[in-house]
């Protein structure tokens, strides 16, 4: 996955690969049959670890709405998911079966923030757009405005949370 962030898609090939990790090429084919099962392994893991994985974790997290979500920006910048997310969306441009995956990935995310915000009693128009402003801040920013910062520390997280969750707290 280092190698896909750092050089895209074209970079993951079976030689460099295994040149990298050490390995020979059949202990590369040990493991995937050939580079497109790589990259379907590639996908199934995006998914599971930097959606499926953060949805259970907060469903699993009881506590106030703001504590869910702190805890959900934690977990999206530990992982630095930003990166990830760049990078599929970057293969999606070329690839339409990765621009489905995207499109998937992206309308989950956003449906389960929607659920979390829906406590919030606000429209469903609202929701919505908070939901995708959450998805897009949360999972960009710390490639975009905070590079290498993986805990909140003097962000706008409270402003920004305010105008998520729709509080306005002087």
């Amino acid at each position: 996955m280092e190698v896909f962030v750092s050089g895209g898609i074209d970079a993951v090939r079976v030689v460099d690969l295994a040149r990298q990790l050490n390995i020979s090429k059949s202990g590369f084919y040990w493991h995937f049959r050939d580079r497109a099962e790589l990259l379907e392994a590639m996908k199934l893991y995006w998914v599971d670890e930097f959606s499926r994985q953060f949805i259970d974790d907060v469903h699993a997290h009881e506590g106030p709405l703001r504590e869910r979500l702190v805890s959900l920006i934690r977990a999206i910048r530990a992982k630095e998911g930003g990166k990830l997310d760049l990078a599929f969306t970057s293969w999606a441009q070329t690839d339409p079966s990765v621009h489905d995956l995207v499109d998937r990935v992206r309308d989950m995310r956003i449906a389960f923030v929607k659920e979390l915000l829906s406590t919030t009693g606000v429209s469903d128009e609202k929701l919505t757009s908070r939901a995708k402003l959450f998805v897009v801040y949360f999972s960009w920013s710390e490639v975009m405005f905070e590079p290498n910062t993986y805990e909140l520390v003097d962000e706008d997280l409270n402003a920004i949370l305010d105008i998520i969750v729709g509080e306005d707290r002087g």
